[in-house]
């Protein structure tokens, strides 16, 4: 945000693209609600969400009367879901790229995109650093990401009564919001540590029939 003068020295838009990609759960969605808060409260600056091709039509109809009103604020557009916004023979595609790197584009902005399925997305995507300049794989968390992420959302009173290296341990290759459900089953709902374990590892199988009980699913 600070080299608004060194891009324009090089010519350049002052924006950047970043893609975050990776399994579901695996904490795509807390990363861009850390930026969100980041931006707005430190910053003050403005966030918009573009879900789909009606959002992509309003964002292009006021975005640049709003640059007119408010040229240097900072902005950062969330694009969630990317692949289910663009694609071949989607209407909205070409015009995403208007706004990314096209006549539509505009300054002081961070653009950032999420998938689940980067495979989905073409090459003119996934391989134009003007439209997304980075892209980052959000994986699994592992064994101390697990371990912070519990002493934040557990009480220090509740915490240490608990043996957090089993559940470190227990929750191997699972993740954010397989983390976030042991937390609400056990310490919220009361629920048992070992039956609500072995219900999420049971969730990772997937079900062969719809009898599936034993998997984790009600019957």
């Amino acid at each position: 945000w600070n080299r608004i003068e060194t891009f324009s020295s090089y010519k350049f838009a002052h924006k950047r693209g970043i893609l975050l990609y990776g399994e579901p759960g695996c904490g795509k969605s807390s990363i861009i609600q850390l930026c969100m808060k980041h931006i707005v409260e430190e910053m003050d600056g403005i966030v918009i969400n573009i879900k789909d091709e009606d959002d992509v039509d309003a964002y292009l109809a006021f975005i640049h009367n709003f640059r007119k009103v408010e040229p240097s604020r900072p902005l950062i557009v969330i694009m969630e879901d990317l692949d289910s916004i663009v694609g071949e023979d989607r209407y909205s595609t070409s015009r995403v790229l208007n706004v990314l790197d096209g006549i539509k584009q505009i300054e002081n902005v961070v653009y950032i995109a999420t998938t689940n399925y980067p495979e989905k997305l073409e090459e003119r995507i996934t391989d134009r650093p003007s439209r997304f300049d980075r892209r980052y794989e959000v994986q699994l968390p592992d064994a101390e990401m697990r371990m912070a992420y519990f002493k934040h959302k557990i009480p220090a009173k509740d915490f240490k009564k608990l043996d957090i290296d089993q559940w470190v341990k227990d929750t191997d290759k699972m993740s954010i919001a397989h983390l976030r459900e042991l937390v609400i089953s056990t310490m919220v709902l009361g629920n048992t540590y070992e039956e609500t374990i072995d219900k999420l590892k049971n969730l990772k199988t997937k079900p062969k029939n719809k009898k599936a009980s034993s998997l984790g699913f009600l019957s």
